[in-house]
């Protein structure tokens, strides 16, 4: 799969890679875009330019949407993938077919929303821009911020879609399949989607001189954080009172708390180390991006 996709980028996809300095076009820009192959920038390849994106975690307004991110990503596609063949298999009793078809809920809720994400979060600060500039008689950009209204619509979709998910799984019937746990994986992967568009840009919107390095940043820190989900592990007291999360396992956790209730410990994760530190960040978000530094 990676091959061919590989080949149709070669074939299809244009360099999209912005250089401020140092370059020079010539000619027609399709064939510079799609014809030619080679290196574009004259620059000296070092190794610090793989290591450069990691510096960025001393930038708050990069680093603390990046960790919120991380933990929906987590939860809403990560757990999900992972975890409708190891819970739907035992309930079900389903074959690698109908395993796969319960996959349509993710493809449904991220394609929905990728659309409604990147539409919405134009528009808002569209509109918010020609309100400003009107009030004030000349051209204003809405500050960052200000986009970060759009993610709390993503987090509610997150928030209702992993207790859908959840209850309803452990609410089913043994052998007796209903679509509803898959409507809550829609509506997570939809919130996350969401919050994955509203999330990045706005990091891209405080500190767009690292715009390149803000994608792999992201990415690297996401799939650390995604590849150790799946190892979770929580551990409860005596009384069964309180969860110590320690590096949990996806699969312990519905072991020891339980499907259903296992839905209030995501929720927490996610509400505290996700949609709290977006509240503080659109409070306090532009104050650290006018510092530039932590």
């Amino acid at each position: 799969m990676n091959g061919v996709q590989l080949a149709l980028a070669i074939v299809f996809q244009p360099e999209t890679r912005y250089i401020r300095r140092g370059v020079q076009h010539h000619g027609s820009a399709f064939k510079q875009e799609y014809l030619q192959f080679g290196r574009i920038d004259p620059n000296p390849f070092s190794f610090w330019e793989f290591v450069q994106p990691l510096t960025l975690f001393r930038y708050v307004s990069i680093a603390v949407p990046t960790i919120a991110y991380t933990m929906v990503f987590c939860v809403a596609s990560v757990m999900m993938t992972v975890e409708i063949p190891q819970l739907f298999i035992p309930k079900f009793g389903f074959n690698s077919q109908q395993i796969g078809l319960q996959f349509l809920g993710v493809i449904i809720g991220t394609i929905i929303g990728e659309q409604l994400g990147g539409a919405l979060s134009d528009t808002w600060m569209r509109r918010r821009g020609k309100a400003l500039s009107k009030q004030q008689g000349h051209e204003v950009h809405p500050e960052a911020e200000w986009r970060l209204w759009l993610s709390y619509l993503g987090f509610i979709l997150v928030f209702v879609g992993e207790i859908v998910f959840l209850v309803r799984l452990q609410q089913a019937p043994e052998g007796k399949w209903n679509v509803t746990p898959i409507i809550g994986i829609a509506l997570a992967a939809c919130g996350n989607q969401i919050i994955t568009t509203v999330l990045v840009t706005y990091a891209i919107d405080s500190h767009p001189e690292q715009a390149s390095s803000i994608g792999v940043f992201v990415n690297f820190v996401r799939q650390l954080w995604g590849f150790i989900g799946p190892f979770w592990y929580v551990a409860e007291n005596v009384n069964c009172s309180i969860m110590i999360l320690t590096l949990p396992r996806f699969p312990s956790m519905f072991d020891n708390v339980g499907i259903g209730a296992s839905a209030g410990v995501v929720c927490a994760l996610v509400a505290g180390v996700s949609l709290i530190p977006t509240i503080w960040l659109q409070w306090r978000g532009q104050h650290h991006r006018e510092k530039k530094v932590a």
